[in-house]
C-alpha cells in the first residue's frame, strides 16, 4: 500500500472537484486513515462511484465484460419483452435473456461480487466520517449513504422475489459494517427498510451537490419514489416525486432535443443521475450498448427491438421515441437502399430476425459504443407518480402525467389521453404502463414493472429465447425464474447462505 502521505495529497487536490471517476477504490484509504485524514473521503467516495463502470479483478482475472453497470442492465432488462435476441452467444447474458440460470452465472456472479464491494467501501467512509464537520464533507457522506441503499436496490431486486408479493420472502444480505462477513439472508421488507433508511438519511446530508453524475438529495428523493411505487406505498411514492420535481432543478428535454437526449446525458437538466463514461472508459466490445449496435465496424448489434415494442411505438409515427430504434436497411453493391414491392426499405436480418438496432447506450461523443448509463432521470419521476395516482384511483392526475410525457415525445391532440379519450385501453394502469414501456426501453424498468405488478410477461414473438418450435412464452410472475440463482461462490463461503428455488 501506498503511504499515507501520498493519498492525502491526492484526496486534497480531488476533493469536491469534478474528479475523474476512473480512479482505483481498491487502492484506497483504510478506514482508520479516513478517521484521520477525513480530506481523503472525495477520493474515497470517487472510488466508490468508479466501481459501477470500472472492471475489477475477481479471481484473478479481469474480463472487459465485468462491470457493474453492463451487468445491471442486462440482468434487468433482457428477461423482459422488449427485446429479442439473434442468436446464441458465449456471454452469459445469453442465460439471462432465456431464462436459463445457473448458479455460476458469470454475470451474476460479477454482479454479486461488485455490488457488496460498493456497499464495503461506502460503510468504510460512513463508519469513518462524522456529520457536521463542514457541508462538503456531510455532501460526501450522504452520497455514500445514496450509493450503499442503491447498491442494496439492485441487489434484492436481481436475486429477491418483489416487495408485492411478499416482505417475508428471503432478500439479500443487509450490510451495514465494512466488518461484516457471511450471515443469513435478510427478508426482502428489511432489505427495503434498509434502503429507505438511508436515502432519507442521505437525502437530509446532501446540501451541496457536485452534478449530475453525483449523488443529490433530488436523487434520493427520485429513487425513494422508485422504491416506495415498488412497494406499493404509493402517497408516499407521489409525495417524493413531486419533491424532485417541485425542486425546478431538473427540466425534460424538448421535443427538438430529446433525440440526442442519450448521448449527451451527462450535460442535460434532465438527468438525476447518470454513471459518468469518458472516452478513456469506452469498453468497445463489452459496453451495454456494443449488445445493441452495431455501426462503423464496432459493436456486435445481436440484441433487437422485439416486434411488440415496435407495434406499439408504430401506433403514432409521429413519436420522437422512434428515433431511439434503428433500422439496418439490406443495399445494394453501390450502397442504394433496397425496397420491396410496396416501395418500402427492406431491414436485413441475422439468422432470420430483423435487425432493429437500439441507440440508447451510443453515440457520446460521436462514439458507436460510448454513453453515460442514466440511472435516474425526470422523465421516470413523472411516470412513478403517474403510476402511483392511477393506483390510488386519481385517474385525472395519472393521465395528466403521462400526457406531459407523450407531449414531449411529439404527441399532440386525439393522440393524448383523457376520460374521454382512452384510445381503446380499458384500465389506467395499463396506459400508464405501457407509456413506461414506450419512454424507459432499455434502461432497466420493463422486467420489474411486469413482475411487482403481478402480471404475466408475454415473449410470443421471434427470437432465441423461444426453443425451437415454439412460438408462445408466457412467464408467470410466480415462476422462479424472475429473479436469479445466488452466487454459488457466496454459497460455498457462507454456510448460512440459502439458494433460490
Amino acid at each position: 500500500m501506498k503511504k499515507i502521505t501520498l493519498y492525502t495529497i491526492l484526496a486534497i487536490s480531488l476533493l469536491f472537484s469534478a474528479c475523474e471517476l476512473s480512479l482505483s477504490p481498491h487502492d484506497g484509504m483504510t478506514k482508520e486513515q479516513l478517521s484521520e485524514y477525513p480530506e481523503g473521503a472525495g477520493y474515497a467516495t470517487n472510488g466508490n462511484y468508479a466501481m459501477m463502470k470500472d472492471i475489477l479483478e475477481y479471481k484473478g482475472v479481469e474480463d472487459l465484460r465485468n462491470t457493474y453497470v453492463r451487468h445491471y442492465f442486462q440482468l434487468s432488462e433482457f428477461p423482459g419483452d422488449n427485446i429479442s435476441l439473434s442468436g446464441s452467444t458465449t456471454d452469459h447474458l445469453f442465460y439471462a435473456t432465456t431464462y436459463r440460470h445457473f448458479a455460476t452465472m458469470m454475470n451474476t456472479t460479477y454482479f454479486w461480487f461488485s455490488g457488496y464491494k460498493i456497499i464495503n467501501g461506502t460503510c468504510q467512509i460512513i463508519e469513518s466520517l462524522e456529520e457536521g464537520q463542514s457541508t462538503d464533507l456531510d455532501q460526501l457522506l450522504g452520497e455514500n449513504y445514496f450509493l450503499r441503499a442503491m447498491a442494496h436496490f439492485d441487489l434484492v431486486r436481481i436475486f429477491a422475489r418483489p416487495f408485492s408479493q411478499g416482505s417475508n420472502n428471503p432478500g439479500i444480505i443487509v450490510r451495514t459494517s465494512s466488518d461484516g462477513q457471511g450471515g443469513p439472508r435478510n427478508t426482502v421488507g428489511e432489505v427495503y427498510d434498509q434502503i429507505i433508511e438511508d436515502l432519507i438519511k442521505g437525502s437530509e446530508l446532501m446540501d451541496s451537490p457536485r452534478g449530475n453524475s453525483f449523488a443529490s438529495k433530488e436523487a434520493a428523493w427520485a429513487l425513494l419514489s422508485r422504491v416506495y411505487l415498488y412497494m406499493e406505498e404509493n402517497q408516499k411514492a407521489i409525495d417524493y416525486a413531486n419533491m424532485v420535481i417541485e425542486s425546478g432543478r431538473f427540466q425534460l428535454e424538448s421535443s427538438g432535443a430529446y433525440p440526442n437526449y442519450f448521448a449527451n446525458a451527462l450535460n442535460s437538466s434532465e438527468t438525476i443521475l447518470c454513471v459518468e463514461h469518458t472516452l478513456q472508459d469506452d469498453k468497445v466490445s463489452g459496453a451495454i450498448g456494443s449488445m445493441y449496435l452495431s455501426d462503423q465496424g464496432l459493436g456486435w448489434g445481436e440484441i433487437y427491438a422485439s416486434l411488440p415494442l415496435r407495434n406499439l411505438l408504430n401506433k403514432n409515427s409521429e413519436d420522437i421515441r422512434h428515433t431511439f430504434i434503428k433500422p439496418e436497411y439490406k443495399t445494394d453493391p453501390d450502397g442504394n437502399i433496397l425496397t420491396d414491392a410496396q416501395g418500402k426499405p427492406i431491414v436485413s436480418e441475422r439468422n432470420g430476425y430483423p435487425k432493429y438496432y437500439m441507440t440508447k447506450f451510443s453515440y457520446q461523443d460521436g462514439m458507436v459504443t460510448l454513453s453515460s448509463p442514466v440511472i435516474l432521470r425526470l422523465a421516470e419521476v413523472y411516470l412513478n407518480r403517474a403510476e402511483a395516482y392511477a393506483k390510488l384511483g386519481n385517474d385525472g392526475s395519472a393521465l395528466e402525467d403521462v400526457n406531459i410525457i407523450r407531449s414531449r415525445a411529439g404527441l399532440s391532440g386525439e393522440q393524448l389521453f383523457s376520460s374521454s379519450n382512452l384510445l381503446g385501453y380499458t384500465s389506467i394502469l395499463d396506459i400508464v404502463l405501457d407509456e413506461r414501456r414506450l419512454e424507459l426501453f432499455t434502461e432497466g424498468h420493463r422486467t420489474f414493472d411486469v413482475y411487482r405488478n403481478n402480471l404475466v410477461m408475454n415473449r410470443s414473438y421471434p427470437g432465441v429465447h423461444l426453443d425451437e418450435g415454439q412460438s408462445t412464452q408466457l412467464i408467470d410472475p410466480g415462476d422462479p425464474r424472475i429473479i436469479y440463482f445466488i452466487p454459488q461462490d457466496e454459497m460455498l463461503a457462507n454456510s448460512e447462505m440459502t439458494q433460490n428455488e
